[in-house]
């Protein structure tokens, strides 16, 4: 009875909802996000600057070789020097 009860609580809140205007009617096969922007204000991590800059460090971080790190130079110790061709 109790499960009942709150189905059509549920099913009470959806139907003013939609004669409200506030309710975002989307099928299962498309994007979810649509309805959460409109509703909730939601921004996807994608389209925050925060983590943009995040993400643009780690690649830059991820991307560098051996030969972008520079080695620190210890007074007393064999320092090796990179090899070139000529």
């Amino acid at each position: 009875m109790e499960a009942e009860n709150k189905f059509f609580e549920k099913a009470r809140k959806v139907a003013k909802q939609l004669d409200s205007g506030d309710y975002v009617y989307t099928p299962a096969s498309t994007d979810i996000t649509i309805r959460w922007r409109k509703m909730y204000g939601y921004v996807p991590a994608s389209e925050q600057v925060r983590y943009q800059k995040k993400w643009a460090d780690f690649r830059a971080l991820t991307s560098r070789t051996l030969d972008d790190v520079e080695v620190p130079i210890c007074p007393g110790v064999v320092q090796w020097k990179k090899w070139s061709k000529s």
